[in-house]
């Protein structure tokens, strides 16, 4: 039995994974995402045997407010990767947008109603051109995209000869120190951003459309889905979701500065594919990468409480990024069909 599409609306079984037709609760019951669940608490339950200073008041909310950041660029990416694509240039988006940020609100001490959104736009702008070259020259995005990397980085250490910038008020401080109902503000910001790109991507043809592309991008461009439309939008959502992380940074560390951000895609990265997005495009979700970034700020935090060097700690998320890349792979060719 065959499906029929008309022009522009895709066969339901081409463009809605399983995960789309499923009720949300039995979604957060999946054996991937109940996994990682799993491992989340694992860690949580033995560094606090080991360790006598892990699971503390103190050291919780510092691990949530890093947790929220990194969650935040990551939800970018899953976009992204949801569409086979690759956004190398977030973490000096970053840098570039705490450097925008330190002027409007410190040197040209604009309102924050004005300072904030361009801050924003900043990250949106640097999206807006990943995508349209990409779309224009035809290039891999790991291309354009690591020419973005180093454009933003250069910019923003042009712009302030590589010297950061301090003096923020406590208003703004607040959005990256302050709490609300004892949960700090970066966690409430990346849960509302959470739920939001979760419903557009399981409750929006726009989204289903986002999984199209990435699982056969000839048929979706068949089905009439204006394809360059839809890569264009993931890379403004990128750049702008690593703009509001940046925003949360800045106001966190009370500094504006242009060395911010390094690593950083790599971090998005990882939380995304352990989380269960194949970098092939057509699958992941906004809880996986939740999840995803949980587990890489934990483990993180773990090797520090452990007093383990941070040449290791990155050989070690090096590590888990790898095993749970393969374990995607080995998990997919196992599936029916």
């Amino acid at each position: 039995m065959t499906s029929t599409a008309t022009a522009g609306s895709p066969p339901d079984n081409a463009i809605a994974p399983d995960e789309q037709r499923e009720p949300w609760w039995r979604r957060a019951l999946r054996a991937r995402e109940l996994g990682l669940l799993v491992v989340v608490a694992a860690i949580i339950v033995v560094l606090g045997l080991v360790t006598d200073n892990f699971v503390t008041v103190d050291n919780l909310v510092v691990m949530a407010r890093q947790a929220a950041l990194v969650v935040i660029i990551a939800l970018g990416m899953t976009f992204v990767i949801a569409t086979g694509g690759i956004d190398l240039s977030v973490g000096s988006v970053v840098a570039l947008t705490s450097v925008a940020t330190g002027y409007w609100v410190i040197s040209a001490d604009l309102p924050f109603a004005v300072a904030i959104p361009l801050a924003v736009a900043t990250g949106l702008a640097c999206g807006l051109v990943n995508g349209a070259l990409i779309l224009l020259t035809r290039v891999p995005p790991f291309i354009i995209t690591l020419g973005m990397l180093g454009i933003a980085r250069g910019v923003a250490l042009g712009l302030t000869s590589g010297s950061t910038k301090t003096g923020f008020g406590a208003p703004f401080l607040a959005l990256g120190q302050g709490s609300w109902l004892g949960i700090p503000i970066p966690v409430w910001v990346a849960l509302v951003l959470a739920v939001l790109a979760h419903l557009v991507l399981t409750r929006t043809v726009l989204g289903r459309h986002v999984y199209f592309v990435g699982s056969n991008e000839p048929a979706a461009q068949l089905s009439g889905i204006r394809v360059d439309r839809v890569k264009l939008f993931v890379y403004a959502v990128a750049g702008t979701m690593a703009a509001l992380s940046s925003l949360l940074e800045t106001a966190r560390l009370s500094v504006a500065q242009p060395s911010a951000g390094v690593g950083y895609e790599l971090t998005a990265i990882g939380a995304v594919v352990i989380g269960g997005a194949s970098l092939f495009g057509g699958s992941g979700s906004i809880l996986g990468t939740v999840l995803g970034g949980t587990l890489l700020t934990l483990i993180t935090n773990g090797l520090i409480a452990l007093q383990v060097s941070a040449y290791w700690q990155q050989a070690v998320q090096g590590l888990v990024i790898i095993a749970a890349v393969t374990l995607n792979e080995w998990r997919s060719r196992r599936s029916p069909g």
